[in-house]
């Protein structure tokens, strides 16, 4: 009978080992996605730091990279960008000031900012037409829904998702 209640006693330390191995695992999962939804805050505050001509100039030089941009395309991008970003970061502001703490807009004022923001992307749209050549336009415009589309994926997951950028 002992070599029984050995065999019993080694299926109980087992069992116990897989329950603490699939505790330890939760654990480690459950702050995995902790840390992950912290680092996309930090994420998104350091982008909210950069002044409107910082995200300009980051924005060009990364459009400089991918498409070849010339030293005239790459100034004519700075300005177009520039004035963008300082018409988001004021669309922005006049947005949350709209609401208070946890209060949210109504429909017709989220309607209207999502109107506005529509109609902005069609205006930076053309503008960028003007000024790349087609190739590089065909290039930009496929990054900008290849982005769109892993952003759309992203919906929902934080508490406010509706300050998308476009590249």
């Amino acid at each position: 009978m002992s070599n029984n209640s050995q065999k019993r006693n080694k299926l109980n330390n087992m069992k116990k080992i897989n329950n603490m191995k699939k505790i330890v695992f939760i654990v480690i999962l459950g702050l995995s996605f902790a840390l992950h939804a912290q680092r996309g805050k930090q994420h998104q505050q350091e982008r909210n730091d950069y002044t409107p001509e910082q995200q300009a100039v980051l924005k060009t030089k990364k459009m400089a990279l991918h498409l070849d941009l010339n030293e005239d395309q790459q100034k004519q991008m700075i300005e177009v960008n520039k004035k963008w970003a300082e018409k988001r970061a004021s669309q922005r502001e006049k947005f949350k000031s709209q609401f208070e703490g946890d209060e949210r807009p109504d429909a017709d004022a989220r309607y209207e900012h999502q109107l506005q923001r529509l109609n902005d992307q069609m205006a930076y749209q053309k503008e960028v037409e003007k000024i790349l050549n087609k190739d590089q336009y065909t290039a930009w415009k496929e990054h900008r829904e290849k982005r769109n589309k892993d952003h759309a994926g992203r919906k929902g997951r934080g508490k406010r998702h509706s300050d998308k950028r476009e590249s």
